[in-house]
């Protein structure tokens, strides 16, 4: 049974028709994804399914009763009232209706044996309802979806909140609400990859039917049954996932290709004939002229541009491309970075993630010089040259032009040769009329296009990439891990898109509760792997322990325990490259100290490296003796 039917929807912003007759239905707890370039109609869409808006001709029908939820990408929360008084107010019906069902209960106590029968037909409807909605354990499922969400402090106010924390209070009141229908633009923007894995799962095993927006595309393979694409204001109905979707359309735009090049074909012969003058154009010639009109009006519009992306690194890395050793990073007596060694070298696209808030941002400000460390060292090569794309697009002067985020004058230097501003912003779909909007009235969107389009002239060989995914539709975003993957320089971006870091990364840096970083080696289902291969590992261990620790003791001195724990040869390959980093720390060290040259450089550089190299030493020393030990350990 369907649950929306949308048939012959039209809408139009002043001479550009968005939607134009389209039509589809949406079942009973089907999950549907909607995907299209920036602008196409998408959004608009879904505002005129949650009735926000009007369409200009068509209809949406919807099953009678049913309630629909729609979490747009920018929600709009009351400022004034406190993250749990926001969650309350997506609970009024099923509060109201848990109170009616306790009524009716209370009512059967005295009711006449004819009112009875009543109350009973009313409380069972009444329990259907809450059963459906999740209502009869509401307290629990509060403290479940703010915990998986991220949402720790209640008692917040809404006006203090940031955009990202303000669209899961918004997502929390919707999963709460537990509509029929759930309209979600945008919903993984600003999550994590756990959180995005846990509502993945919810939504999975949701009884009500998802209409869904993401650039997400595991979250779109592994949760959508079917996929509407929307372009030049029609819509294309896939059956499947986003792996469905490609074969799909690659099997559509092939048949349309074929097509058009029989109607160009049947266009150009019948452009012949009307060119050859007044004369071969008599009356009974009608019925070909009419024909060469209807063959006019069959010829497809130009296929949308995409993004021209070419990323390049001009300037060769050197040997040093960019080391962390032992970094810290405290904030307010809690380390948000412990201990943190790591070598770059030619070619590593290190992808970051960790929960919100951990500190991934703050260490990538650090790298940038940005904001200081607590303590360690942050060594940059005399070659490297970075590039920053930020998170909350606040390199962009919101005062300035567009033109002028690309520096002065009229012209720029791609590749070494001169390019006027309004052909290379034309690559990034800017019209020559953008070149003078204010940067304020760009999309977010239109930002990150600005900010890739600025990073293309930076010539840098190490980009900083914060969150790069976010407001970018799939094809742009198709086209930047393309560019990442065939880049020559380094790159070390935070996402939370995973589809993005299997295809670009070939290393994982992963934050852990306890202020700790690790690197793994591969993409990112290699690091999930090895979790998973881990958590077994320690499952094993603890199984093979619990025998031996309920066995009777034994007279006499215990033995000892041979062998090395899990934790313990972590532990040890952590160490070993830990001290490959200092030893090689404490060599150039060596080199300066004894370099008469390098001594001009004055004496606060001396210092600093007199200071450096005997805090090395006697880190050196302390993790050598843990290392002999747990290495006499292993070998017993």
């Amino acid at each position: 049974m369907n649950l929306l039917d949308v048939s012959e929807l039209s809408k139009s912003y002043g001479t550009k028709k968005v939607l134009d007759r389209v039509s589809f239905t949406v079942a009973e707890g089907e999950k549907v994804g909607f995907i299209g370039r920036n602008g196409c109609g998408k959004t608009t869409l879904f505002r005129l399914a949650a009735g926000l808006d009007k369409p200009d001709g068509g209809t949406i029908a919807s099953r009678r009763g049913i309630t629909i939820g729609y979490l747009p990408q920018d929600p709009e929360l009351d400022p004034g009232k406190t993250v749990a008084e926001e969650i309350e107010t997506a609970l009024g019906e099923i509060r109201r209706t848990l109170a009616r069902y306790h009524a009716a209960g209370e009512a059967m106590k005295t009711a006449s044996p004819a009112a009875l029968a009543a109350l009973l037909k009313e409380q069972e409807s009444l329990g259907h309802w809450i059963e459906h909605h999740h209502g009869w354990d509401t307290d629990h499922r509060i403290d479940e979806v703010l915990s998986r969400l991220g949402i720790p402090d209640r008692g917040a106010r809404v006006e203090t909140l940031s955009g990202g924390l303000m669209k899961r209070v918004a997502l929390g009141k919707l999963v709460l609400q537990s509509p029929d229908l759930l309209l979600l633009d945008e919903p993984t923007n600003h999550l994590d990859a756990a959180t995005i894995e846990w509502l993945e799962a919810f939504l999975a095993d949701y009884s009500g039917a998802v209409m869904l927006i993401t650039h997400d595309r595991y979250f779109l393979d592994r949760l959508a049954q079917r996929i509407f694409e929307l372009e030049g204001g029609t819509i294309y109905g896939y059956t499947g996932g986003y792996s469905d979707y490609l074969e799909g359309r690659a099997t559509r735009l092939g048949l349309a290709e074929q097509s058009q090049d029989r109607l160009m074909n049947l266009l150009r012969r019948e452009l012949a004939w009307m060119r050859r003058g007044p004369k071969a154009r008599q009356t009974k010639q009608k019925a070909r002229i009419q024909r060469f009109n209807e063959l006019e009006s069959q010829r497809a519009d130009p296929v949308a541009r995409d993004v021209r992306l070419d990323l390049r690194a001009d300037h060769r890395l050197g040997r040093t491309i960019l080391e962390l050793i032992y970094l810290r990073k405290s904030f307010d007596g809690k380390n948000l970075i412990r201990d943190l060694s790591l070598s770059l070298k030619t070619g590593d696209r290190i992808g970051v993630i960790g929960p919100n808030g951990c500190g991934k941002t703050t260490l990538l400000r650090m790298l940038l010089k940005l904001e200081p460390p607590t303590s360690g060292k942050i060594v940059r090569g005399k070659n490297t040259r970075m590039a920053y794309f930020d998170q909350e697009r606040e390199s962009l002067d919101p005062k300035s032009r567009v033109k002028d985020a690309l520096g002065e004058g009229d012209w720029v230097t791609v590749g070494g040769k001169p390019r006027h501003k309004t052909a290379y912003l034309a690559d990034f779909l800017f019209l020559p009329g953008d070149l003078n909007r204010m940067i304020s009235t760009l999309s977010g969107g239109e930002k990150a296009r600005l900010i890739l389009a600025r990073m293309m002239l930076a010539e840098a060989n190490l980009l900083i990439l914060d969150e790069p995914t976010n407001d970018l539709d799939i094809p742009t975003i198709q086209l930047l891990d393309d560019s990442l993957s065939n880049y020559n320089g380094c790159v070390i971006m935070v996402t939370h898109d995973r589809f993005f870091l299997d295809k670009v990364a070939t290393g994982i840096l992963s934050f852990e509760p306890d202020g700790g970083v690790r690197f793994t080696e591969g993409d990112y289902t290699h690091y999930r792997n090895r979790l998973a291969e881990e958590k077994t590992a320690r499952e094993a261990d603890r199984r093979e322990s619990a025998p031996a620790a309920a066995a009777p003791k034994k007279e006499g001195k215990a033995p000892s325990r041979k062998g090395l724990t899990f934790k313990e040869r972590l532990e040890l390959e952590s160490i070993e490259k830990n001290i490959a980093t200092l030893e090689a720390r404490r060599k150039e060290l060596e080199g300066f100290l004894a370099d008469p040259a390098a001594h001009a450089s004055g004496r606060e550089d001396l210092k600093d490296w007199s200071d450096e190299f005997a805090r090395i030493e006697q880190d050196l020393e302390a993790i050598l003796i843990r290392w002999e030990n747990l290495e006499a350990r292993r070998g017993a």
